[in-house]
């Protein structure tokens, strides 16, 4: 799907029962979404909720939204759930709510690459995994920045929740509070991270 540039205003989606929610729910190997903006609007589900697209294994390029998502698991601004795919040059601004884990500003859950994008808001979420722009990253996170306020539990981090990947060229600027594995950049990781930096007051009330 092609946008050509175009935007969709005022999308509401309101499936709080319901997973791969997003104005595409699924994008599957080989499938492209580009050159589209959502402006305004909300969307709601359960698992897998984005508001773009809820689950991605192809590529989404040159995308936005602005509109506030809400759901469990897997929520991200743009895309919930990102499973060998791909996500670049894209953005989100809107608030992102999450009552489970992998909550980000832009992404829920990534296991593929999300490169040249940025989130600025605010993501909150009562589970592990929340992310400024990524919740959970098993993949490369590069070039890419957040700078909304982050707050969850466990492996809360400004960028990126958790990382068992690779973090590069990127920053975070957002404030950070959590209990456990609270980090202004990296919640916590496995992977490696270079060349980046965060600026935002992080505050922790557990031992980690």
């Amino acid at each position: 799907f092609d946008g050509n540039g175009h935007t969709i205003s005022g999308l509401i989606i309101n499936r709080p029962g319901a997973d791969y929610v997003g104005l595409f729910g699924y994008v599957g190997v080989g499938g492209q979404v580009r050159n589209l903006g959502l402006v305004g609007g909300a969307v709601s589900g359960d698992g897998r909720v984005g508001g773009l697209v809820g689950a991605n294994s192809g590529t989404v390029s040159s995308c936005y939204a602005t509109g506030a998502v809400t759901g469990r698991d897997a929520v991200g601004g743009l895309v919930g759930y990102n499973y060998r795919g791909t996500v670049s040059n894209c953005y989100a601004t809107g608030a992102v709510t999450g009552t489970g884990d992998d909550i980000g500003g832009l992404v829920g859950y990534s296991r593929g690459t999300v490169s040249n994008c940025y989130a600025t808001g605010a993501v909150t979420g009562t589970g592990d995994d929340i992310g400024g722009l990524v919740g959970s990253s098993r993949g490369t996170v590069s070039d890419s920045y957040a700078t909304g306020a982050v707050s969850g539990t466990s492996s809360v981090g400004g960028l990126v929740g958790y990382s068992r990947g690779t973090v590069s060229n990127c920053y975070a600027t957002g404030a950070v509070s959590g209990t456990r594995s609270v980090g202004g950049l990296v919640g916590s990781t496995s992977g490696t991270v270079s060349n980046c930096y965060a600026t935002g007051a992080v505050t922790g009330t557990g031992d980690d």
